[in-house]
């Protein structure tokens, strides 16, 4: 009921591609030595370039397994999945969509809130970047260079392996890196070091033209700015990454702070107090559930720092129930966020089918004792799924410290501020990833919570929301992600992306 269709004007001819992809924002070479395929699985099929590349149809035994994003609650059919083990065939992937005006959606791990990385429509070309796991670090600056393909978990055991580095990452160690920080990036260490996409210093971008452009302060300037924080597919393939990171501190104290339910509105109102002045070595969050408050964070420090930290928490709430803390490495830390404590975050994994639908809004001061109350109806009625197990929340992630203060002149300046974002929603198990499987108490519930809490929004004079919490029925959307940054952004996309090859339902239009 989400999932919208566009009607794709095919051409008749396609390009066979033998490309002599260069570097430095040349223009791929495209020959024309063979007869040219007349559908774009035919274009897709005669990249010849490095044998690792991969093509997946919907013949493919592997198709109905590699379309699935991790949110199962959108599951799309793309015309195909290419992927790309060298910049020369995702160049030539892109050539084949351009040539064929066929949308094109970047898929770095495929965490997309609306399965946006799927193509969130029918019919698109998913360039699925799994294969660029390129790592390197230099000793002298701290930055590393990070393939699109990297997760988390693993880029977080890559850093640690190379010297005892981090990055202001998230904690879900299968997240890619590439959505992740191209959507701004809010992670653990965030009101230290600031968002992930304040701290990338380059990229390597493949444009709709099939140039590869090496994108940063002084060559691209504009789409430079665009693309850390805006840049989650609206204007290209971004296939690499250059990341300033940092030597992670020789302590590290995560923390879990419990409440009764019975206090929960308290806790809420304290906990917006004292997220205006906690130090920015903690970075947390108030996670209130099902008969759950807790407060979670990480300390850049000791665990007596940490104590002293909350201490004045404690003032305003009153003693918890119990409160649990950890001292230990960056990586356990990183380990324990991840639920994987004990575990090396570069192990193998799966993730189970899950499905779900979560929101976002922004403040920039607490919230109201009417919003506080639309969060306590909706999380005392929670909805029901006959096919299986429920579980709703309700998180206030606090933003601030660096994030406020980026260190670069040219950082993406949206949502500079922020006291804290909150993250709603409702997640349910399912068995399968087919229709069926959507919870219609669940999306029902989760619709009269958003225009509830939207109609009550106490922040500012429109909604302000995190874009890499993406929704695709909240008013506005553009406006409420990207404020009044969005008619430069069309700018920047009208240049890079003048055919709108790029493009899925949120993506940054043309006009």
């Amino acid at each position: 009921m989400y999932i919208q269709y566009r009607t794709l004007a095919a051409t008749t001819i396609c390009f066979a591609l033998s490309l002599l992809a260069l570097r430095k924002g040349i223009l791929a070479y495209v020959s024309l030595t063979e007869a040219p395929p007349t559908s774009l699985i035919g274009c897709l099929q005669s990249i010849k370039g490095n044998k690792k590349s991969y093509l997946s149809i919907p013949s493919s035994p592997t198709y109905n397994n590699d379309r699935l994003g991790y949110n199962r609650n959108f599951v799309h059919k793309p015309s195909a999945i290419f992927h790309p083990a060298s910049e020369a065939d995702a160049v030539a992937a892109v050539v084949c969509a351009a040539a064929h005006n066929v949308s094109i959606a970047p898929r770095s791990g495929g965490h997309s809130y609306e399965g946006y990385s799927g193509g969130g429509k029918t019919a698109s070309l998913v360039i699925d970047l799994n294969l660029f796991l390129q790592f390197a670090i230099d000793h002298d600056t701290g930055i590393a260079t990070v393939g699109a393909g990297n997760r988390l978990g693993t880029l977080c055991t890559k850093l640690w392996k190379a010297g005892e580095y981090l990055i202001p990452a998230g904690s879900c160690p299968g997240v890619g890196i590439g959505g992740h920080a191209l959507g701004g990036g809010l992670g653990i260490a965030g009101r230290k070091y600031g968002m992930l996409s304040d701290n990338i210093v380059g990229l390597t971008m493949v444009a709709a033209n099939g140039n590869i452009l090496e994108v940063n302060a002084r060559s691209r300037p504009d789409l430079f700015w665009a693309l850390r924080g805006a840049g989650g597919g609206s204007f290209g393939l971004v296939t690499e990454f250059r990341i300033q990171a940092y030597k992670a501190p020789a302590r590290v104290t995560t923390m879990e702070v419990k409440y009764p339910w019975s206090v929960h509105q308290n806790v809420i109102n304290a906990f917006g107090i004292w997220s205006k002045s906690v130090v920015d070595d903690f970075t947390g969050m108030l996670y209130i559930g099902q008969g759950k408050v807790r407060v979670l964070g990480t300390f850049l420090g000791s665990q007596e720092e940490a104590q002293t930290a909350l201490k004045s928490l404690f003032t305003l709430t009153g003693l918890p129930q119990q409160t649990t803390f950890n001292e230990s490495t960056w990586y356990q830390a990183a380990a324990r966020w991840a639920e994987m404590e004990g575990a090396n975050l570069e192990d193998p994994y799966t993730e189970h089918a899950l499905a779900f639908r979560f929101r976002s809004l922004l403040y920039r001061q607490p919230i109201s004792d009417s919003e506080l109350a639309i969060i306590s109806k909706h999380i005392n009625n929670p909805p029901n799924n006959p096919d299986g197990q429920v579980t709703i929340s309700v998180s206030l992630e606090i933003w601030g410290g660096k994030i406020d203060y980026p260190s670069s002149a040219s950082a993406f300046d949206n949502h500079r501020g922020i006291l804290y974002s909150i993250r709603y929603g409702v997640e349910w198990n399912v068995s399968s990833p087919d229709s069926d499987s959507i919870c219609t108490e669940c999306m029902e519930w989760n619709d009269h919570f958003a225009k509830e809490l939207q109609a009550a929004y106490s922040s500012g004079q429109v909604l302000e929301a995190y874009q890499n919490y993406i929704e695709r029925d909240i008013p506005n959307g553009l406006q409420a992600y990207y404020g009044d940054n969005l008619s430069r952004l069309i700018e920047i996309k009208k240049s890079v992306d003048p055919g709108n090859i790029f493009v899925f339902p949120q993506a940054i239009p043309l006009s």
